[in-house]
């Protein structure tokens, strides 16, 4: 259980600090609008993983029907950030370069992130708390393996 709440810890504060783009910036604080965009997007997904998180981690009462209306929010909101993955001439704040440099790999990174997403939000419609901490944590790891790999160590 431990475990877990430490790995949901770290997942919730490398969401918080998402501030996903990608590709080379003129310096590494840079952001033009398309990384703006992004960092919004990403932003905007918090509140309701935040809610959750905060049930799965029993700071909060599990209340069944909050947090599939949470969950299924998150699951929507969670495919915006990636409508602005192109490379921002204007700086692309915290991402690195091999965003574009390995589209493929990147791509396959983003797929398994929005499929643990929607396996959050299914096992949440289910009400099974065990299955959803599961769950959870997933889209947590699959946040973090994302940002260890294509995000500019803070």
């Amino acid at each position: 259980m431990m475990k877990i709440k430490m790995t949901l810890a770290c997942v919730a504060t490398a969401f918080v600090l998402a501030a996903c783009g990608g590709g080379s910036a003129p310096a590494a604080s840079d952001k033009g609008q398309i990384s703006e965009n992004r960092t919004t997007a990403f932003k905007a997904m918090m509140p309701d993983f935040s809610s959750m998180g905060k049930m799965v981690k029993g700071e909060e009462t599990y209340d069944v029907e909050k947090f599939k209306t949470h969950a299924a929010a998150f699951a929507e909101n969670a495919k915006k950030p990636f409508e602005f993955f192109q490379n921002d001439p204007q700086g692309n704040g915290d991402a690195l370069p091999n965003i574009w440099e390995k589209p493929a790999e990147y791509q396959a990174e983003q797929d398994k992130f929005l499929a643990a997403v929607a396996n959050l939000n299914a096992k949440a419609q289910t009400g099974n708390l065990e299955e959803i901490k599961v769950a959870y944590g997933e889209v947590g790891a699959s946040c973090k393996a994302c940002h260890d790999t294509y995000r500019r160590p803070k």
